[in-house]
């Protein structure tokens, strides 16, 4: 019985470290898996980017003022500025060295052929001047 109770705990506390986020309010974090390879994880630890350069600063992915100091992440036309935070946790063993933070969503503008989030047209698209001649 007494076995069974720690099993249990284990798994219950294992399953809650694999469902807590990463990095509690941010979009992604960052880490260094190896050598001059940088991963950008979601907060269910699946990679979603990966840079792999001696000098990850000069790809466009990654903004910073010297590896591993991150200050902003570029994804799919996003702009994230990144930090450090001290409730960030790993990823597939991995430290997380900064998290990221779209903090204007609404300001992005949806790619070419994309929708924005709320389903509207952006802000500076102008309706067509339509005046009668009579």
């Amino acid at each position: 019985m007494f076995n069974t109770v720690i099993l249990s705990a284990a798994a219950a506390s294992l399953f809650a470290a694999c469902a807590s986020a990463i990095c509690p309010g941010y979009d992604y974090g960052i880490a260094q898996a190896n050598t001059g390879v940088y991963q950008v994880f979601d907060d269910s630890c699946n990679v979603i980017q990966e840079v792999n350069s001696q000098s990850p600063c000069n790809g466009g992915v990654l903004d910073c003022t010297s590896a591993p100091n991150f200050t902003g992440l570029h994804l799919n036309g996003v702009k994230y500025d990144c930090s450090p935070d001290g409730n960030a946790d790993s990823c597939n063993g991995h430290a997380i060295q900064v998290c990221c933070l779209n903090k204007k969503p609404q300001d992005q503008k949806p790619q070419d052929g994309q929708k924005s989030q709320d389903g509207q047209k952006p802000k500076d698209v102008k309706k067509p001047n339509r005046r009668r001649n009579f």
